[in-house]
């Protein structure tokens, strides 16, 4: 299923998508937006965060290394965790379009 605005939110189109249906750490939410990260909280899944302004490197470390420890079951916990602390302070304060 490819979903859009149409279907709902982001929360909602992970639990359309994939609760219930896979084991909470086997969904992994990829996101570049604080609101991606609250959709994937919100469902209980895992997220990997692009980081802002670090996109290339981001997707670098994902084919890399945090693939592999998805799949690996090593993901959750003090790995993911770490991922989203440094993800936390690339997002600017006061975003560009609230001026």
């Amino acid at each position: 299923m490819i979903a859009g605005q149409e279907f709902g939110t982001k929360t909602e189109h992970i639990r359309f998508a994939a609760k219930g249906k896979y084991p909470k750490d086997n969904i992994l939410m990829i996101g570049d937006a604080p609101g991606d990260l609250e959709a994937a909280r919100s469902n209980g899944v895992l997220f990997y965060p692009v980081n802002p302004g670090h996109e290339e490197s981001s997707w670098e470390k994902f084919y890399n290394e945090a693939l592999d420890k998805f799949f690996d079951g090593e993901y959750k916990g003090e790995y993911e965790n770490s991922l989203i602390k440094k993800f936390e302070r690339y997002l600017p304060e006061n975003p560009t379009w609230k001026g």
